[in-house]
C-alpha cells in the first residue's frame, strides 16, 4: 500500500507542477476608489437619476474575466460609492445594447447570484446564476480574509452572505436595502447598507471592495478588481481598496428578536372546553465591539426554519443535512475545521434536535467575532429533556490565529453529548493557502488532528492531510483521513468511523481556442477521481473509480456531463437498501453509467436532465431525474422536479421516487 500512495503522491505534484506553464499570470495592479461622504441621502427606487448621485465620481474601468481575461467588457458598468454617517449607498449602473434580453427571472430571497464552483471557492469562481446580477463584496476589517457580499438581480431580488476562507455562505440575513430597475439602455441599482448591521474595524485608512456584474446571455463576467480566471471574487485578497470612509456610527449595537405564540385548542368530543397555551421567548445581541458579538438566547423558537428537503438513500450512511436555524447560523463560520465534509468536530444540527423533531432550548450564550488576529466562537446550551434525552449542558468552542497573509491555526473543543453520556473533543488544525502560488494561482495545503473522550474501547484519535490546487485549467484534490473507532464526536458528525480515507481527484479543464470548438463550446471538463477507504487493519472496505471523459460548458450555457463509475464495496453486515429488500453481506462489484444535461437557466423555458445505469450491487438499477422550469413574465414561476429510482436484485426489486 505504501508504494501505491507514493506513486500517488508523485504523480500529484507531477501533474501540478507541470501545469504552472500552461496557465497566463494575469497579475491585477491595486484599484483604488474613494468615496464621497454626503448629507443627503439618496431616495432608493433604482433610479440614479437622484441628483446627490452626481456628486460621486462614476468608476468605469470594469475588465472582463470572462471568456477573455482582461479584455474590455461588451457592456459598460458603471459604479458610484456614496456614505453618511450612518448608511454606505452604491448606485450601479449596467448599461445593456439589448435591453430586451436583460434576464430577471427570480424574486425570491437568496436565491440571486450563486456562483458555480468546486467545494473550497477558491478555483473557477464566476457570478454564474440565471439573472442579470451584481456582486459586491466588502472587507470592512481589510484584513483581506473575511468579508460580507451583497447580490441583487436587475429586478431588485436580493441575497447576502458572508465570505471566509474563500466561500460565500448565504446563511447571514443582515438588515440593508436594494432597488433595481430596467431602463431603456440597459439596468441600474441602488444599494444601502447601515453599518449598524455590519462589524467593521474603526479609523482605517481603506475598506476591501469588489464588485462583479454578470450577463447570462453572454456567459459574460465583468470585475472591479481580480481579473484572472483563477481570481476567486470570494477572495477578499483580490478585492480593491475603497478610501475616504470616516466619521461613521454604529449605533448601539443591541439586535432584540422577541417572538410569542398562542394556541387555542376545542375539543368538542370530550369536554368542548377550550384549551389555550401561550409561550414566548427571545434572542438579544450585543456588539461587544464593532468585531465581536455576545449573543442570549431564551427559550429558543425555530418555527421560520425552513424544513429540510427530501432525499432518497440507498446507502447504509446517514445523510448530511445543513443548518438552518438561524441562532447557530451567526458566527459558525470560524467553526469550519479542515476535515473532509465526512467528519465535522462540530455539528450545530446535535444541539436541540432529535430524530428532525424539536428538542426544546432553555437557555443559551454565545461570543462570536473577532480580536485582532483571533477569530473565536463560543456556544453553551442548557436543553429541556425530551423523550430519551435527559436535560443537558452543552458546550463548544473555536478559535482560530491568522498568520501570513490567507493561512491560519486554529483548535476547538466540545463537551457534552445529546443523550447526556461522557463525551469531550478537542481538536487542531493548521491551513496554508495562497492565491499567488506561483503567480496568482491557488494552492491548499492543510493538517488537522483530534481526539475524543468517551467510554467507548479503541482508538479515540482521528488526524488527516489535504492537499488542493483548484484552478482553472488544472484542478487536483487529494485527502488522507485516519478515523478511530472509538471516535464518536458527541457535538459532531462523523460519516463511517474505523476507517482510514484517500481521496484523489484530478482534472484538466481546457477552453478551445480556435475553429469551431472556439465559437461553440466555453470549457472541457476531463476527470479522474478514486475513493479509497480501509478499514484500521489495511483491509479494503470501499472504492469508487471515476471516468469523466467528456464533459463541457457551451458558450450558450448549457452542459453535458458523461461519467463511469467502478465501484467495490464490502457490506459488514446484512442491509436493507430500500423497505424489504435486504443484501448478505459481502463483497459487491459493480459499474454506473452517469449522463446528465442542463440547459441555460437564463431562458424563459429551462430544464435538466440525468440518468444513471448499470449495476448497482447484486442487481442492475436505473436512476432518473428531470427538472423543468418555467419563468413567467411577471412573479409566477412554475418548476417540476422528480426522481425515478428502479432496480431489479435477486433479493427484491428497488421501486422509490
Amino acid at each position: 500500500m505504501k508504494n501505491n500512495k507514493d506513486c500517488l503522491l508523485a504523480l500529484i505534484i507531477l501533474f501540478l507542477f507541470s501545469s504552472l506553464g500552461l496557465q497566463a499570470a494575469g497579475q491585477n495592479s491595486m484599484v483604488k476608489l474613494q468615496a464621497v461622504r454626503v448629507e443627503t441621502s439618496p431616495h432608493l427606487d433604482g433610479d440614479l437619476s437622484d441628483l446627490v448621485w452626481a456628486l460621486a465620481v462614476p468608476f468605469s474601468s470594469f475588465l472582463m474575466v470572462e471568456p477573455v481575461p482582461g479584455s474590455e467588457p461588451t457592456e459598460k458598468t458603471e459604479l458610484r460609492v456614496l456614505f453618511d454617517e450612518d448608511n454606505l449607498y452604491l448606485g450601479i449602473y449596467c448599461y445593456d445594447s439589448e435591453p430586451k434580453r436583460i434576464a430577471a427571472n427570480s424574486l425570491a430571497h437568496d436565491q440571486t447570484g450563486r456562483s458555480h464552483g468546486g467545494w473550497w471557492g477558491m478555483g473557477r469562481q464566476t457570478a454564474s446564476t440565471s439573472d442579470d446580477v451584481v456582486r459586491v463584496l466588502i472587507d470592512p476589517f481589510l484584513d483581506k480574509r473575511n468579508a460580507y457580499v451583497f447580490y441583487i438581480n436587475a429586478r431588485g431580488a436580493r441575497s447576502e452572505g458572508l465570505v471566509s476562507g474563500g466561500n460565500a455562505s448565504l446563511n447571514w440575513d443582515g438588515i440593508w436595502e436594494g432597488k433595481a430597475r430596467i431602463l431603456s439602455d440597459g439596468w441600474s441599482a441602488e444599494i444601502k447598507i447601515p453599518f449598524k448591521s455590519i462589524s467593521f474595524k474603526k479609523n482605517l485608512p481603506a475598506w476591501g471592495l469588489n464588485v462583479e456584474r454578470y450577463i447570462p446571455r453572454k456567459q459574460e463576467t465583468i470585475r472591479l478588481s481580480g481579473i484572472s480566471r483563477d481570481a476567486n471574487f470570494n477572495n477578499p485578497m483580490v478585492a480593491a481598496e475603497l478610501e475616504g470612509i470616516s466619521g461613521i456610527k454604529q449605533g448601539l449595537g443591541i439586535t432584540i428578536r422577541p417572538y410569542g405564540l398562542v394556541a387555542a385548542q376545542n375539543d368538542r368530543l370530550v369536554d368542548n372546553k377550550y384549551l389555550c397555551k401561550a409561550q414566548g421567548g427571545l434572542d438579544v445581541y450585543k456588539n461587544i465591539t464593532p468585531n465581536l458579538v455576545a449573543a442570549l438566547t431564551y427559550n429558543t423558537d425555530f418555527a421560520e426554519t425552513e424544513v429540510d428537503e427530501r432525499r432518497l438513500n440507498l446507502t447504509r450512511f446517514p445523510l448530511f443535512f445543513p443548518e438552518k436555524r438561524m441562532f447557530f447560523l451567526e458566527g459558525s463560520e470560524t467553526f469550519n475545521f479542515s476535515s473532509s465534509i465526512s467528519f465535522f468536530p462540530f455539528f450545530s444540527r446535535r444541539i436541540g434536535l432529535y430524530q428532525g423533531q424539536q428538542v426544546p432550548i432553555n437557555f443559551g450564550a454565545k461570543l462570536f467575532g473577532k480580536v485582532g488576529k483571533f477569530n473565536l466562537s463560543m456556544m453553551d446550551m442548557l436543553t429541556d429533556d425530551f423523550g430519551p434525552l435527559p436535560k443537558n449542558n452543552l458546550l463548544a468552542g473555536r478559535v482560530t490565529y491568522d498568520f501570513l497573509s490567507e493561512s491560519k491555526i486554529g483548535v476547538i473543543f466540545t463537551n457534552g453529548s445529546p443523550a447526556g453520556d461522557r463525551n469531550t473533543l478537542v481538536g487542531f488544525d493548521l491551513n496554508y493557502s495562497s492565491s499567488r502560488f506561483a503567480g496568482n494561482r491557488n494552492i491548499w495545503l492543510a493538517a488537522w488532528a483530534v481526539y475524543n473522550w468517551n467510554d467507548r474501547e479503541g482508538k479515540h484519535q482521528g488526524f488527516g492531510l489535504r492537499a488542493n490546487y483548484p484552478n482553472d485549467l488544472v484542478n487536483v484534490e487529494s485527502t488522507y483521513a485516519y478515523y478511530g473507532d472509538a471516535l464518536d464526536p458527541g457535538l459532531g458528525y462523523l460519516m463511517r468511523r474505523g476507517i482510514q480515507t484517500f481521496y484523489l481527484k484530478m482534472s484538466y479543464n481546457p477552453r478551445p481556442s480556435r475553429g469551431w470548438l472556439d465559437r461553440t463550446v466555453r470549457q472541457f471538463f476531463f476527470e479522474v477521481s478514486g475513493d479509497f477507504y480501509w478499514k484500521l487493519d489495511g483491509t479494503l472496505e470501499t472504492s469508487r473509480l471515476t471516468f469523466q471523459p467528456l464533459s463541457f460548458r457551451t458558450e450558450s450555457g448549457e452542459r453535458f456531463g458523461a461519467s463511469v463509475v467502478v465501484n467495490h464495496d464490502v457490506l459488514p453486515y446484512d442491509f436493507e437498501v430500500t423497505r424489504g429488500v435486504v443484501l448478505p453481506a459481502g463483497p459487491y462489484d459493480f459499474t454506473n453509467l452517469r449522463l446528465s444535461f442542463n440547459t441555460a437557466t437564463f431562458r424563459p423555458l429551462s430544464f435538466d436532465l440525468s440518468y444513471t445505469v448499470g449495476g448497482f450491487y447484486s442487481g442492475h438499477y436505473g436512476d432518473f431525474s428531470a427538472g423543468l422550469t418555467y419563468h413567467f413574465r411577471g412573479n409566477l414561476d412554475l418548476s417540476f422536479n422528480t426522481n425515478l429510482v428502479r432496480g431489479t436484485l435477486p433479493q427484491g426489486k428497488i421501486n422509490e421516487n
